[in-house]
């Protein structure tokens, strides 16, 4: 791919955190196989002493002086398979438009500071992005994830907004074994709305505690802040200098702007780059921080100078360690650069997607519709259908799915990726199949409580308003609907185990609602098109599965366990770890569902799909040691609201309707799943446990 950034700045690391962003993003884009330019306005105060990056190995760096100099670089712009305009671009609305005039290959903005960007939308301050050029990107990259995505698509018209957080090079941030120098470090510019937190966390605590050594680091701070004499300041910090600086650190701050904490899942490069170090992190609290790192294990939460100094006060080093952990099997620049790639690659290959189906036969073979196709289960069931001869067509939107699911199928001939959401009307790309469709699945929905919380809003849409549209695909298209209901109907059950005709135990008000009432709505709507004859439809109630392609921070019971485990951090339990769940392999659950969908079944009644096989949550956690080898440590937690305490399937009508039952033991499928996270994560160390253990 050929690809053309225009950013802030690549060359100058000074008073920015774009520089260090760009670099180990497209640094590790590049050592994908990419080519890449990068194209930067000249302005004075990146340049001369400030600017450290001359040469860069990754990439072209060119710079231009203003936009009728931005004219010469038209021809490389027009030649590219994709366009970054990244945020604070020096007249970047006048730069947006350039480039979606001149592009022919897929455009994109990058915004490193959303939260900050729709604030100023509001309050009508076009500086940098303006309303009327987000429609004209394919896509809006984002700093911030979380529910900001859908408001975006939503306010904005953007077609489509993804989350690619900041990251980190690991190769320039890892621990450094020097003497600590300080007790607390903080490193960022200076920034009016962060400057009580900083106030609040570090500098009051360092008046507090004379004994103790602070450090600021980072440009523009005014020279009227009443410094203690503890505190030392550092006025530029090069990022040559950031992995000692970390590591000479007993603990580090991080300190989020307002406006990213008013919305949430806003992380800074910082966050990242300190846990590359394996330097514990005493951060302020935002919704999400939870999803990135695990709060008392791997990350400590302040609220008060009372709690910074009492994290001052007790031993650290663990929290460091997992915390690195967690930052090398998910938040590395090559995972980025892996995000960023399946982003681009799809954005311009859906332009006529129904174009290329039209190829795959000259005979114009049925097709199957997988919605949530690039999910855990859905990229599973996508790889056996067209291990059968089916020729699939995934329908997803990427808000939790990871597009390296789908790597392996993206270049099989009977294979096709179409981005949508179907909470919206129906891409024209999917319509315009409609004759063609002979099977729908149903998987389109976040499926982790975290996840699903996250915005529960769109959870709620999602099971209701887009199962009404793929019913009403099924209807037009006269093809066969499977509906993926869950377990989740039962709620905390009364009866065990669950059957079918069991109506369930559920907290219609409670935080898992969107979900839980979701389904049952989703279900409630699908037999009523069965009843009318509007269409032939499935349900299955899907119990807990497990296996390879799990998201390592999904928040599930198997993938945290095992991804705990496997680093050697202190491992959660929520509860007793008495409550139980059945497990079930997620080879098992695609047999299930196709046979579902080929069976006889007359559409009126729900099918469990699980395993009846019941464990505790600490036999899960023994069988799992027994792969990684341990023993571990244990942290136990309290039980979220409305967690189920027993789960399991009665699954005879499976058995008698679909002859369907599970075939891979817990004890199989937990070393198969082990060394797909093993090699996710990518440890030497992780690899050593393994061996170690199957020894």
């Amino acid at each position: 791919m050929k690809l053309v950034v225009l950013g802030l700045s690549l060359g100058s690391s000074w008073g920015n955190g774009h520089a260090t962003t760009f670099r180990a993003l497209l640094a590790a884009f590049a050592a994908r196989g990419h080519d890449v330019l990068f194209l930067e306005r000249e302005v004075p105060w990146y340049a001369g002493a400030h600017r450290d990056l001359v040469n860069p190995d990754f990439c072209r760096l060119a710079y231009y002086q203003d936009l009728a100099d931005l004219e010469r670089w038209r021809g490389e712009i027009a030649q590219a398979d994709a366009v970054i305009v990244g945020s604070y671009v020096p007249e970047g609305v006048a730069v947006a438009r350039f480039v979606q005039d001149a592009a022919q290959g897929a455009t994109a903005f990058y915004d490193i500071d959303t939260p900050v960007t729709l604030a100023k939308l509001a309050r009508g301050d076009f500086e940098y992005l303006s309303p009327e050029v987000i429609p004209g990107f394919d896509l809006y990259l984002s700093f911030t994830g979380g529910p900001t995505l859908a408001r975006i698509e939503r306010d904005y018209g953007s077609p489509a907004a993804r989350a690619l957080y900041c990251s980190v090079d690991p190769q320039a941030y890892r621990p450094l074994d020097l003497p600590k120098r300080w007790d607390l470090t903080y490193l960022g510019t200076y920034s009016p709305d962060r400057q009580p937190t900083l106030e609040r966390l570090l500098i009051e605590p360092a008046r507090r505690r004379p004994d103790l050594r602070f450090a600021v680091a980072g440009p523009q701070y005014p020279a009227d802040i009443d410094w203690p004499a503890n505190v030392e300041r550092i006025e530029h910090l090069p990022p040559a200098q950031h992995a000692e600086f970390y590591s000479t650190s007993r603990m580090t701050l991080n300190v989020t702007r307002a406006d990213m904490i008013a919305a949430g899942w806003s992380p800074s490069v910082r966050l990242f780059e300190a846990g590359a170090c394996g330097t514990p992190i005493l951060s302020d609290r935002w919704d999400g921080i939870d999803s990135l790192f695990a709060p008392d294990t791997e990350i400590v939460l302040a609220d008060t100078t009372e709690d910074a100094i009492a994290a001052l006060s007790r031993p650290a080093e663990a929290i460091g360690t997992a915390a690195r952990a967690r930052v090398l099997a998910a938040h590395t620049a090559a995972h980025r650069a892996e995000e960023l790639e399946a982003y681009l690659t799809k954005r311009t290959a859906q332009s006529a997607p129904h174009e290329r189906i039209a190829t795959m036969s000259p005979q114009n073979p049925p097709l199957t519709l997988v919605a949530g196709g690039a999910g855990f289960i859905g990229s599973h069931l996508c790889a056996e259908l067209l291990a059968r001869g089916e020729h699939v067509v995934c329908l997803d939107n990427l808000q939790t799915a990871r597009p390296s699911n789908l790597r392996v199928l993206e270049a099989h001939p009977n294979f096709t990726f179409v981005e949508g959401d179907i909470v919206n009307p129906l891409p024209d790309a999917i319509v315009a199949l409609t004759d063609r469709f002979t099977r729908i699945y149903n998987l389109a929905c976040a499926a982790s409580p975290p996840q699903y919380q996250a915005d529960p809003e769109h959870t709620m849409l999602t099971c209701v308003t887009g199962t009404s549209h793929l019913l009403r695909l099924a209807e037009s298209s006269g093809a066969r609907f499977l509906l993926t209901s869950t377990s989740e109907v039962y709620g905390d059950p009364e009866v065990h185990p669950q059957r079918e005709g069991y109506r369930g135990f559920v907290n219609c008000t409670g935080p898992r609602a969107c979900y839980d009432e979701g389904k049952r709505a989703a279900e409630a709507m699908t037999f009523d098109f069965a009843r009318m004859g509007r269409a032939a439809v499935r349900v299955a109630r899907i119990f807990n599965t497990y296996g390879p392609h799990m998201h390592p921070d999904d928040g599930r019971v198997v993938s945290n366990l095992i991804c705990q485990a496997l680093s050697g951090r202190k491992v959660t339990i929520y509860g007793d770890g008495s409550q139980t769940r059945s497990f079930c392999y997620v080879s098992d659950m695609v047999e299930g569902l196709i046979r579902l969908m080929e069976s006889d079944a007359d559409g009126l009644e729900p099918t469990n799909l699980g395993n009846p096989e019941e464990r505790t949550l600490t036999e899960l956690l023994d069988e799992i040691l027994a792969v990684t080898g341990g023993p571990v440590a244990i942290d136990y937690l309290p039980l979220p609201v409305d967690d189920p305490r027993r789960r399991r399937p009665d699954i005879s009508r499976a058995q008698a309707l679909l002859g369907w039952q599970p075939r891979v033991s817990l004890a199989e499928g937990l070393a198969r799943t082990c060394a797909w996270f093993a090699e996710e994560i990518g440890s030497a160390d992780v690899e050593r446990k393994l061996t170690v253990a199957a020894e």
